[in-house]
């Protein structure tokens, strides 16, 4: 079959697949500036190492909650330390997600990371292993093969037929011709950039419906491939998943917009670089904040691992003032090295002691600090008091730009650590 998608899908959606509303081009910016200032600034191994675990655990609980995996956030961090043991089906759902990570990352290592259908075959079988059941619609031999079977899409609210995916027999073929699309076009980034190439498999895969169960799984993990395989995820440090958990009625909307009202890409587009740009202006916040608690590889004061490590797990928590036993914890020391590591950070101007005694704290030297009193915690209600007037008079959501312009680089770290950018401008009443 020819790689041409016209073969596949209404030609006006390829159309509207080389052309982008000023939004999506405004998205495509936002991506560029956010992901260049993160290549080029220098962060700490520990600092790093604690943000890819984060991002690492946070899509392996929010791809799966979209699938309705309730098991906690707790729980996927242990899939992804490797420590869960997958005695029930919703844990072996976490287990094999860490295992498609792996087997993606092995593959960029390898340099063999294109999609195809040989790779997305044996992704499905890393990622759906164990978990076929005889009893069940999804049975053993589905496991890393297309679907043998009819795709139905049911609304369990409303009772009907939400998508309905491609027959069966035509499974193979369209994702040989939606791979060969996709290799075409390798070379002509500056007409299809990575971020839309990433899209438009994402939509394929789900509109396809290739599998017999997995296809949203293998969607995203499909998606991820292509920017990993393009240098889009740098360290591994973003979790893309979370912007379609947050809202899955917009993320499913955003899918059937597709197929269902407009044929065409314009707002399944818009809406996918939206959040690929949220994420990764998430990572850009935290990684200049970091940098600026002087925890960035450029600062001109050499930290031990053991005070990386706690204070790099610190700053990413958002916490401002800890005690001795917290740095004691988070940086795996005794008490005796955790207060000479805590006196050496005072003498190097990282962090200032407060009080005396048992009651003695800690918290970082910050340009702008008000010494004079305990920095103040970041909680809903400040949050909202301080995004109303630093909105105010607006009547759109604020890039990442104006917040950094104006000095707000805590509020939008706040906004991003308790709710996100969506919530808080529902909140305030802000169009996004």
């Amino acid at each position: 079959m020819s790689g041409d998608l016209s073969e596949i899908w209404p030609t006006e959606l390829l159309v509207r697949c080389t052309r982008y509303t000023p939004a999506g081009y405004g998205c495509l910016a936002r991506i560029e500036r956010a992901l260049g200032a993160i290549r080029a600034a220098p962060i700490l191994p520990a600092a790093a190492d604690q943000l890819r675990a984060s991002a690492r655990a946070g899509t392996v609980h929010y791809s799966t909650l979209i699938e309705g995996n309730v098991l906690p956030l707790i729980e996927a961090q242990r899939a992804a330390e490797g420590t869960l043991e997958a005695d029930t089906i919703a844990k072996i759902e976490l287990v094999n997600y860490v295992a498609a990570l792996d087997f993606l990352d092995e593959h960029l290592r390898q340099k063999t990371l294109e999609i195809t259908p040989d790779l997305l075959l044996a992704l499905h079988g890393v990622l759906m292993k164990d978990l076929g059941r005889e009893d069940s619609h999804f049975k053993p031999h589905h496991e890393g093969a297309w679907r043998d079977g009819i795709a139905v899409v049911h609304d369990p609210i409303a009772n009907v037929a939400m998508h309905v995916g491609a027959n069966k027999d035509e499974v193979p073929g369209r994702m040989l011709g939606l791979c060969d699309w996709l290799a075409a076009r390798r070379e002509r980034e500056a007409e299809y950039p990575p971020p839309v190439l990433a899209a438009v498999v994402h939509y394929a895969i789900t509109d396809i419906h290739p599998f017999a169960d997995g296809n949203g799984r293998s969607a995203r993990l499909a998606a991820t491939a292509i920017l990993m395989s393009r240098g889009y995820v740098p360290e591994r440090l973003f979790c893309f998943d979370a912007y379609y958990a947050q809202d899955r009625n917009a993320y499913l909307a955003a899918l059937r917009s597709v197929a269902n009202r407009t044929l065409n890409m314009d707002q399944w587009i818009e809406y996918f670089l939206a959040g690929l740009a949220e994420e990764y202006e998430r990572v850009h916040a935290e990684v200049d904040q970091l940098g600026k608690l002087g925890l960035g590889g450029g600062a001109p004061t050499q930290l031990k691992p053991s005070q990386q490590r706690a204070l790099s797990s610190l700053a990413i928590q958002g916490v401002r003032e800890f005690t001795r036993r917290d740095y004691e914890k988070l940086a795996e020391v005794s008490e005796s090295t955790a207060l000479v590591d805590l006196e050496d950070l005072i003498n190097k101007k990282v962090v200032k002691r407060r009080g005396k005694g048992p009651r003695t704290a800690y918290s970082f030297v910050r340009a702008g600090d008000d010494r004079r009193g305990r920095p103040r915690k970041w909680g809903p209600e400040r949050i909202q008091s301080e995004l109303e007037d630093f909105c105010n008079g607006r009547t759109s959501w604020p890039t990442v730009a104006d917040f950094k312009e104006n000095g707000r680089y805590d509020l939008y770290l706040a906004i991003n650590r308790y709710g996100g950018a969506r919530h808080w401008a529902e909140v305030v009443g802000l169009r996004r």
